[in-house]
């Protein structure tokens, strides 16, 4: 099996080859042969998968999971597991919100009707951030702790995303896969840790934009 290195920039969504029913496994890795978590498989499909709910929590000053892959339409709750209060935002072109101070469960889940990658802050505590992944076409995964994910096999291509690459969202690539191998590992070369758009704190954030 051929190892392939790409240095990859920051993909939102690409329209790929439909594939066939069966599994195969493709394994991510940095340059060292480490496990890369978090990187988004994208693999198109002819159909969406239908919408439905989904969670984004807040545990320890965090992002619960730190990326979450939804498809479009789907509506999303923010409960706050910390005994803190949190304020939830996003300036992100493909669903600005907030969430205002609270804690426990969020007062209304926020539909994320538009494919894009949309950046998460609270504009109380600067280190956290997190992603939600939205997409339309597509048959999408999230690689695990052992940087795997089980795709269809006989997949010609994917997209591959990740929080840590560059921070132009507009960029993308598509890697070519072996059709015939029944699992592959991909190479994926990281950057400096970078939100996939600035997450800008901003104390007067809904003062105008989105009113009070």
């Amino acid at each position: 099996m051929q190892l392939k290195t790409f240095a990859l920039t920051l993909a939102a969504y690409l329209p790929l080859i439909t594939c066939s029913v069966q599994a195969k496994n493709l394994t991510i890795v940095d340059p060292a042969g480490k496990p890369v978590v978090n990187a988004v498989v994208s693999v198109t499909s002819d159909s969406t998968p239908s919408a439905g709910t989904a969670i984004m929590d807040q545990v320890d000053k965090q992002f619960v999971p730190h990326v979450l892959a939804v498809p479009a339409g789907t509506s999303v709750t923010f409960p706050n597991s910390d005994n803190i209060r949190h304020h939830v935002y996003s300036f992100s072109q493909a669903k600005p919100f907030e969430i205002k101070l609270y804690s426990g469960l969020s007062a209304d889940p926020v539909e994320f009707d538009k494919p894009g990658i949309v950046a998460l802050g609270c504009n109380i505590h600067d280190q956290m951030i997190g992603y939600v992944y939205v997409y339309e076409n597509a048959r999408v995964f999230i690689t695990g702790n052992d940087g795997s994910v089980v795709i269809p096999d006989g997949a010609q291509s994917v997209t591959l995303w990740h929080p840590e690459l560059d921070i132009v969202q507009s960029r993308q690539e598509t890697v070519g896969l072996d059709e015939s191998a029944g699992s592959e590992t991909v190479t994926l070369t990281l950057k400096a840790a970078i939100p996939a758009e600035p997450v800008k704190k901003s104390r007067t954030f809904g003062s105008k934009k989105f009113g009070n």
